[in-house]
């Protein structure tokens, strides 16, 4: 196997979109009200802050459930309730703009860009993945790494995902050419041979080809969408300009907790794994071991060269405004807001005032 990021999230039933494309909008509402504060037996008053979820309770929010039990939030003075989003919860964004969430996390970049002109005053204040996991998946004996190997052929992908794949042609300096063939979200096609590539998140599909296929890891190919010319952010914790104007110390000691959280998180990977299959996602019917797969496989997409030198979280509003922005163009992507106006990473810089270990 061959992949410069890795997996991503493990796929429970039907998802929305994939990578780039769906366009989410919500209505906006002002709101500078301080988040809620209850009697607290430590220093008799607890903030409770709702943070949206963009995905279901599983190990993708390893570091949030980390920093949960060992009662980080808690020595702040936080109760954090956790709202979980999937495919029968409504966006993230559209629980931030009705405040039935103080802050949300943003599985995707672009749903969450898209949503700002559409009247919608949010502001990112941290990433927890410094690049998302989207990636196209082949076989190693016809490999997939670039759009060249794409031309004439067929690609399988789930529908939404169209786009991504015209812009992979457009930032090579070719016109797209290729037949899209829609697929589900297990790579069953791709090991029949329907199609030459296979679009997946890097956390999912991988572990499939080997569980139910019994392909070994040189046996196929990863080759992520940052790693053609198409990286983007991913978790992005975001809120009303209002709501973070009004309950900033509240914001910073969130996410002082949440990067507590993900430190230890790299340190054993199990730890998280456990705590989503048997405690924040009890329900959910999730496998330990696929859990902790995917969690190992996840680390390094927290990590960047921004993050190695100023910490965790960060982001680098240039690099928004430029490649990335360059690649959603490619995608046809408009109407695009102010990276420098959208991103305040002011936050973060009270967060590690002291130093980047905390």
């Amino acid at each position: 196997m061959t992949h410069e990021l890795l997996r991503r999230r493990s796929v429970l039933g039907a998802v929305a979109g994939g990578g780039a494309l769906a366009t989410l909008a919500a209505c906006s509402q002002e709101s500078g009200e301080p988040a809620a504060a209850q009697p607290s037996a430590a220093d008799g008053t607890t903030t409770t802050l709702r943070v949206a979820l963009g995905w279901i309770k599983n190990v993708e929010w390893a570091g949030l459930w980390r920093a949960d039990d060992a009662g980080y939030y808690a020595e702040e003075g936080l109760s954090i309730e956790w709202l979980q989003g999937g495919p029968n919860a409504p966006t993230v964004m559209a629980s931030v703009a009705a405040d039935s969430a103080d802050l949300g996390i943003a599985a995707g970049q672009q749903s969450l860009l898209q949503s700002i002109p559409q009247g919608n005053d949010f502001v990112v204040v941290g990433s927890i993945f410094q690049d998302a996991p989207g990636s196209l998946l082949s076989l190693a004996s016809r490999p997939v790494r670039s759009a060249a190997d794409l031309k004439g052929q067929k690609v399988l992908g789930q529908e939404g995902t169209q786009p991504t794949i015209d812009a992979l042609f457009r930032l090579a300096g070719m016109e797209p050419d290729y037949e899209f063939v829609t697929a589900a979200y297990d790579p069953g096609p791709l090991v029949e041979g329907q199609g030459v590539a296979y679009t997946c998140y890097l956390t999912n599909q991988p572990i499939i080809l080997e569980q139910s296929y019994g392909l070994a890891e040189s046996d196929y190919v990863v080759t992520p969408y940052s790693a053609m010319g198409i990286p983007q952010y991913a978790s992005l914790i975001f809120g009303q300009r209002a709501f973070l104007d009004g309950n900033r110390d509240t914001v910073v000691k969130f996410l002082r907790a949440s990067v507590r959280g993900w430190a230890d998180n790299e340190e054993d990977p199990e730890v998280a794994a456990k705590l989503a299959v048997e405690k924040y996602g009890v329900d959910l019917g999730l496998d330990l071991e696929q859990q902790v797969q995917e969690n190992e496989l996840q680390i390094p997409l927290t990590e960047s060269d921004l993050t190695r030198s100023a910490g965790m979280f960060r982001m680098d509003p240039a690099l928004m405004a430029g490649e990335m922005y360059d690649a959603l163009r490619a995608a046809q992507v408009t109407d695009l807001p102010d990276a420098d106006s959208i991103i305040d990473m002011t936050l973060l810089d009270e967060v590690y005032a002291n130093g980047t270990t905390l």
